[in-house]
């Protein structure tokens, strides 16, 4: 878990650094995003995080692209933070994520624009997240709207796609992030070829 004692344990904030590059890493890897697509966070205290900054390559990230941030706060107030904070943020505040992972998995993101939620028919999908909702939003990207709708639909699920967007994964740990976005966008490849066929 990525959390942090801030005078007892320092060891525990440089632990989570070192977790969300191996994580970015592998969604780099694994083509869950873009270049420069996608952000990750954890929670490092009751009402602090730590997130990605903006523009940040999670494929190559290093503990200089990452910032401390406290619950609330927006991209006005942590203008380095990643352009998604006030979605992390509010994720934080109504549901009981201690991690976020928002990555960009193309067939997930394919099925989302054919109006699909993602189903799991295969056996680990079944075993892991069952279902990955889509929604839609006016403004799916850093926007009020984006964070409440997100945070809502994370209440009841383990992750969410925002349609034409990506997904949002919460976990207590970030493997755990990680291992729901992987595990939907198998799915989602599952489903966009009997589909297709």
């Amino acid at each position: 878990m990525c959390r942090r004692v801030a005078s007892q344990q320092p060891d525990k904030f440089m632990d989570a650094k070192k977790v969300i590059i191996t994580v970015g890493r592998a969604l780099w890897e694994e083509g869950l995003v873009t270049s420069h697509g996608g952000n990750i966070s954890c929670r490092i205290a009751e009402n602090r995080i730590l997130i990605t900054k903006t523009g940040t390559k999670l494929g190559f990230l290093s503990e200089k692209d990452l910032i401390e941030v406290p619950i609330p706060s927006t991209k006005e107030d942590f203008p380095q933070a990643s352009s998604e904070l006030i979605v992390h943020s509010t994720i934080y505040q109504l549901t009981d994520a201690q991690c976020v992972v928002h990555a960009h998995p193309p067939f997930t993101v394919t099925l989302s624009l054919m109006n699909m939620d993602i189903e799991a028919l295969d056996t680990e999908g079944k075993l892991t997240y069952r279902r990955c909702p889509v929604i839609e939003v006016n403004k799916p990207h850093a926007s009020w709207e984006l964070a409440q709708s997100v945070a809502e639909a994370l209440k009841n699920n383990q992750i969410v796609c925002v349609k034409g967007h990506g997904t949002f994964a919460k976990g207590k740990t970030l493997d755990k992030a990680l291992f729901y976005t992987s595990a939907v966008e198998f799915s989602a490849k599952l489903l966009f070829n009997l589909k297709v066929k």
